[in-house]
């Protein structure tokens, strides 16, 4: 019995996790005003953080000018702004929910 590529296996899986959040954004409620601004940035942010494997994945295989001391910051840059970009949503969704 042949063992599953983990290489393959880890494409697959970050392939997946953006097309995740590409659907999580056209399948997202359309409403208006400003919950619209809050849930789009939300959306932003899920999409930033479905591709941080995806880059880290394709820099760590693609790019060699990039060393694996700066690769994991990049990830985490990346993940800390999907994340402001989160928080961000959320209180915006917070503030038109309020007035």
């Amino acid at each position: 019995m042949d063992m599953i590529d983990p290489h393959g296996l880890t494409y697959f899986l970050d392939i997946v996790l953006v097309i995740s959040a590409v659907l999580a954004l056209y399948y997202r409620p359309k409403i208006g005003g400003q919950l619209a601004v809050g849930l789009r940035l939300i959306m932003i942010g899920v999409f930033i953080l479905g591709l941080t494997h995806l880059t880290d994945t394709l820099l760590k295989d693609f790019v060699t000018a990039i060393d694996a001391t700066t690769r994991p910051l990049l990830h985490r840059g990346l993940n800390v702004a999907g994340f402001i970009l989160v928080f961000i949503g959320f209180f915006q969704m917070r503030k038109a929910i309020e007035s």
